[in-house]
This record gives C-alpha cells, sequence and structure tokens, in this order.
C-alpha cells in the first residue's frame, strides 16, 4: 500500500485556506458582538473560534503586501531610472558634436535628478516623444539637402565640362577669325568675319549666363534647406530650455530654480558675496479666484512675473514655486538689500493696476527673506524664507520679514 505525502506547495495553500475560514469566523464573532475589530479583540475572536494559532492581523498583512508591492515598484523605478542614465551617456556620447542633442540629454538628466513620480514620467515621455519627431524631420530635411547638394555638384561638373567644350569651340573659332581677319582682302569679307566673330561672342556668353542661372538655383535650393535645418536645431535646442520654463508665467519652474540656486550658490561661495533667497506669496489670491475665476487668477500670475522679471536686475533669478508662490534669487543680496529690493517690488505692483474683464485690481503681496548659507539646501533656504513670509501675512499682509 503507497502513502501519498502532500507537497509543501500544497500543503501552504490548504493552511492558507484554513487561516482565511478562521479569519472570516473571526471577523463575524466580532460582528455578532458589535466588537470594534482591534487587534487584541480579533485576537480573542480568534481563540474564541478555535483557531489553532495567534492569527496574524489581517490589517497587518494587506500593509506587508502593499509594503512589498511598493519596494517592488520602488526597485524597478530606481533601474529604469539607472537604464535611462546609461541610454544617456551612450547618446551623448554617440553625438557629442550635436548641441541639440545634448541639449534634450541634459533636460533628462535634469529630470532623472529630481523626485521621480507619475508627472515627472509623463514629462519624461512627453519630452522623448518630442525629440523623437523633430529628430525624424531633421533628418529628413538633412537627407535632402545632400540630395540637393549631390544634384547641384553633378549639375556643377556638367556644367563646367560644357563651359570647357564651349570654351576650346569657342577658342578654335577665334582662331579661325583671327586668320581671316589677318587674311582678309576687302572690306566686305573682314565684315562677314567679324559679323560671324561677334554671333560667336554671343553665344558664348548665354552659355556662360545660362550655366551660372542653374548653378545660382541649386546653391540658392540648398542654401534654404540648410537655414531649415539650422531653425529645427535651434528650436529643438530651445525645447531643451522648456523642460526648466513655467508654461504660465515664462518664470523658471522648480527644475530650473534648483539648477540656479546651485549656480548661484557656488559662485557666491568662491567671490565670497553675499547670496539671498526671497519667498513671494501673492495676498488673497483665493478671494481673486473665487471673484473672477482662474483665468482672472493665471492673467494676475502672468501679470505679477511680469513685473518681477522687468524690475529685477538681470542677473536675478525668478522662479514660479508653486500656485500663487514665487522664489527669487538675489545674487550679491545681503538681507537689508534683499529686504529693499522687495519693497521696491511691492510699490511697483500698486504702480500697475491689474486689469482683468473691466475688473480693476491692486494685486499685492508678502514675502520672506532669507540669507543663504554656503551649506544650504535650497528646501532649508525656502524653509527660512517661508516662515518670514507667514509671518508677513500674520502681520498685516503686503510685507517682507526677514528670516
Amino acid at each position: 500500500m503507497s502513502t501519498t505525502t502532500a507537497s509543501p506547495a500544497s500543503h501552504g495553500a490548504s493552511t492558507d485556506r484554513s487561516n482565511a475560514s478562521f479569519a472570516r469566523a473571526a471577523m463575524l464573532h466580532l460582528a455578532e458582538r458589535r466588537m470594534a475589530p482591534t487587534p487584541e479583540n480579533y485576537t480573542q475572536a480568534w481563540v474564541a473560534v478555535g483557531g489553532p494559532h495567534t492569527p496574524v492581523d489581517p490589517v497587518v498583512q494587506e500593509h506587508d503586501r502593499q509594503s512589498r508591492r511598493v519596494r517592488r515598484a520602488e526597485r524597478l523605478v530606481a533601474e529604469l531610472t539607472e537604464m535611462v542614465k546609461t541610454l544617456c551617456d551612450t547618446v551623448d556620447t554617440l553625438a557629442e558634436d550635436e548641441r541639440w542633442v545634448r541639449g534634450q540629454i541634459d533636460a533628462l538628466r535634469e529630470m532623472l535628478a529630481g523626485e521621480i513620480d507619475h508627472v515627472s514620467v509623463a514629462e519624461l515621455r512627453a519630452l522623448l516623444s518630442r525629440t523623437s519627431d523633430m529628430q525624424r524631420h531633421i533628418a529628413e530635411q538633412r537627407r535632402r539637402a545632400l540630395a540637393q547638394l549631390k544634384s547641384t555638384l553633378v549639375e556643377l561638373a556638367t556644367v563646367l565640362s560644357g563651359l570647357m567644350a564651349s570654351t576650346d569651340q569657342y577658342g578654335r573659332r577665334i582662331t579661325e577669325h583671327a586668320a581671316l581677319i589677318q587674311g582678309a582682302s576687302s572690306l566686305a569679307s573682314l565684315s562677314d568675319t567679324v559679323q560671324r566673330l561677334l554671333d560667336d561672342t554671343r553665344t558664348m556668353q548665354a552659355d556662360v549666363v545660362q550655366s551660372h542661372e542653374g548653378l545660382k538655383r541649386g546653391q540658392d535650393a540648398a542654401h534654404a534647406l540648410e537655414r531649415e535645418v539650422s531653425r529645427l536645431e535651434e528650436q529643438l535646442a530651445a525645447a531643451s530650455a522648456e523642460i526648466v520654463t513655467d508654461h504660465l508665467t515664462q518664470t523658471m519652474n522648480r527644475r530650473g530654480l534648483e539648477d540656479s540656486f546651485t549656480g548661484a550658490q557656488a559662485r557666491a561661495r568662491q567671490s565670497r558675496q553675499a547670496l539671498a533667497l526671497a519667498l513671494v506669496d501673492v495676498d488673497d489670491f483665493k478671494k481673486l479666484n473665487d471673484a473672477l475665476g482662474h483665468a482672472a487668477g493665471d492673467d494676475a500670475l502672468r501679470h505679477l512675473a511680469t513685473v518681477l522679471k522687468e524690475r529685477l536686475r538681470p542677473t536675478d533669478a525668478v522662479a514660479r514655486y508653486g500656485g500663487e508662490e514665487f522664489v527669487i534669487l538675489l545674487p550679491g543680496a545681503n538681507l537689508s538689500d534683499a529686504q529693499d529690493t522687495l519693497v521696491r517690488l511691492q510699490r511697483e505692483m500698486t504702480r500697475h493696476v491689474f486689469l482683468f474683464d473691466a475688473h480693476r485690481r491692486f494685486i499685492t503681496f508678502s514675502a520672506g527673506v532669507t540669507s543663504v548659507r554656503p551649506d544650504d539646501t535650497l528646501l532649508a533656504a525656502v524653509a527660512r524664507a517661508d516662515d518670514a513670509m507667514y509671518r508677513a501675512k500674520r502681520e498685516g499682509k503686503n510685507c517682507v520679514r526677514v528670516g
């Protein structure tokens, strides 16, 4: 008589089903007695229904499963990120002479250096899609330019060959005409020879003009294609800058701010000069949105961004930090200088009335300023400016405080 032994897998599955049955019974036990499903009550119910061992809280089990999924997803994201970085390095090496390719690669690296979320992935996919489309267009234009150049060279060779043949023939005719002129015995015969000489000269001139016009057409076509390729390459290079630009206000976005902050901080350390950071927040922005609508809110943000960019120095930097908040970097400015600059900007805002659909509004903002320390991160500097800005909000708005 043979004995069948259950496999570990089937034993595990049987145990899972048994545990699931006891878990349902325990939850029913709690429901019948109107007991809260706390871990302690669940343990008592498990024992009461005859559970074989101390149960594992199903909430804890589900949390563990979710945690494992999250860890697997994080590992997958990390591996995919490293793979994209490797692809960036490879493409950058293969296309080191292409300015617009390097711009796209730098933009991808900027995105990968930040926090990866579904928004970042969507931006990355959109950037790659635009890059691919434009690169295909450029490749097609380059093929057309190369074909046109080849055609022009073939035409040039044909024209030169024809000109050489015409020149040889014209040279022989000139020699013959010269001999006839030399041996002319009468004015009539000399006149006929001169007329034939003029006819040959006009023919030669027409051949030269026709050849020149053909070459000029080919050259113009080649130059037009070359200009189109250059335009597309410039457009693609400009697309790299879009990844660090806020589309609504045309100021920098957070990614652009991070890059600008790192550069300004390094220059401040090297030159031992001050660097200030200000956080600006529009006052009563929600009331404006509720009263006039989101379109008015967008226009108000564009209005503020325009005033800030026009009234700041070229060395200063403005970035939309989120919502109605803007960050301003002020190289070479100490706290007193930064505070004076922000107060001046507030006054400028009162001189520029915001108009939307015949509605006139004064846009004001509260601001906090702080000095950037050599070891500061962007988040640390913004946090201090944020604390100072909220003090300005509490103390009446439309003012500047130092943090």
